[in-house]
């Protein structure tokens, strides 16, 4: 077994036998993995508290291909993100974010990119003073573009007409017009598709000092939030989106 060190995030842990735990990591070099901290929750070990979700890790660990669990071996921190996890509006969001990556992607295959959007959206959540949900609502459009899901805010699916506004087609999974589907559905308002465009085409930045009334809030995470559950099954089991739902009602 070689011993390798990677950047890493930890999406989820849990406890595994008496004294050892099990991390879910995303890590810049090797993707998606799992790693098992052998006797790392025995005594008053501080190795135990590495492996926990949301801190950002300098990891090392043995690795065997031929394995789907991973031997940690050490981690020093990088990131803690001390700010996001004395705010419970803030880790509502950055719990949603780590468990739509740990959800949303399968395979082990390392995406650089994606790594980098879940730093910038987790540095964000632990910085801002405000607009939480417009930092949400952009790592959900670019993590759904970085995975082959980018959203049609285009045009119509159906008649090809240039969508100025819309409805959220449940059997399509598309934005439509609004000639094509008149009833059922839930409606975008033209504002909330401009918000929409706006965040599929900014960067961070660009977004993060939009303006949005009550009702484009509720049109544009809701559309978000049903195209994500269309195109990725797993979403559909996501807790922490229906913990976030609650706490932040």
């Amino acid at each position: 077994m070689a011993l390798e060190i990677t950047d890493t995030v930890i999406l989820k842990s849990f406890p595994f036998g008496d004294t050892s735990k099990i991390a879910r990591c995303y890590t810049r070099d090797y993707g998606k993995i799992s790693v098992i901290g052998k006797g790392v929750r025995k005594g008053k070990t501080l190795r135990s508290g590495y492996l926990e979700p949301l801190n950002h890790l300098s990891l090392a660990f043995y690795q065997n291909p031929r394995r789907e669990l991973q031997i940690f071996s050490k981690a020093e921190f990088i990131n803690i993100w001390t700010a996001m996890k004395q705010n419970v509006k803030k880790i509502s969001y950055g719990f949603a974010i780590v468990e739509l990556v740990d959800k949303g992607v399968t395979d082990e295959e390392p995406h650089e990119a994606l790594f980098e959007l879940l730093l910038e959206t987790l540095n964000a959540v632990n910085d801002t003073k405000g607009n939480i949900n417009v930092i949400f609502w952009y790592f959900e459009m670019k993590f759904l573009s970085l995975l082959g899901f980018r959203p049609n805010l285009s045009t119509c699916p159906n008649c090809d007409e240039t969508l100025n506004g819309g409805v959220f087609s449940n059997e399509k999974g598309e934005l439509v017009c609004t000639d094509c589907l008149k009833i059922g559905g839930n409606t975008v308002s033209s504002p909330s598709h401009q918000l929409l465009k706006k965040l599929k085409r900014g960067s961070l930045k660009d977004v993060l000092n939009l303006q949005l009334k009550g009702g484009e809030r509720s049109e544009v995470g809701g559309f978000l939030d049903r195209y994500l559950r269309y195109h990725i099954d797993a979403v559909q089991s996501v807790r922490s989106l229906k913990i976030m739902g609650k706490v932040l009602a």
